[in-house]
């Protein structure tokens, strides 16, 4: 599994599906700025901000995000401290997560 890279995205709001995410981490790479990040599936996902490791097994420090329901995450403007990138994994198979950045 290759991470998925939408540092490059320009145009708000941006939609993307990836598709049959499993139980380990999908990272995906963010664009700078100050952005609203959402994040979800019909099925229960893990999502981190910390211990990213595209492949690996998803790290304790983690937030569930129930089956049908969005997480929402105002991300800061400085580079300094905002995160890169994230990971999210299914809690159980397969799933295909939903994400839609927007500048916030």
């Amino acid at each position: 599994m290759a991470a998925v890279d939408l540092s490059g995205v320009t145009a708000y709001p941006y939609i993307k599906v990836i598709a049959t995410v499993g139980t380990t981490q999908q990272e995906v790479n963010l664009p700078s700025g100050k952005l609203k990040l959402t994040v979800g599936s019909s099925v229960a996902l893990y999502i981190a901000t910390a211990g990213v490791s595209d492949g690996a097994a998803m790290p304790t420090d983690k937030v569930s995000i129930p089956a049908a329901n969005l997480l929402e995450l105002e991300l800061s403007h400085s580079v300094g401290d905002k995160i890169t990138s994230f990971a999210v994994a299914a809690q159980t198979g397969t799933a295909d997560v939903e994400i839609i950045l927007e500048r916030a």
